[in-house]
């Protein structure tokens, strides 16, 4: 139901109200590993947390996709 390939088209307008609108949002990294790390059993979590996301920020902006 992609309206931009050939042969397709729109969802009708029944099935189209079964659906409401999705808002997006960037994750929190930093509660993500802080968590991850927390139940891992790491007592620093928040600090190793905090260089964790450090280091995978630098990495996605330096490294190609």
């Amino acid at each position: 139901m992609n309206p931009g390939y050939a042969g397709r088209s729109e969802l009708p307008d029944n099935l189209a109200c079964l659906f409401r609108p999705v808002a997006m949002m960037a994750p929190d990294l930093y509660a993500i590993a802080k968590i991850t790390l927390m139940s891992e059993g790491f007592k620093q979590n928040e600090i190793l947390a905090k260089k964790v996301v450090t280091i995978f920020d630098l990495m996605k902006k330096q490294l190609s996709k």
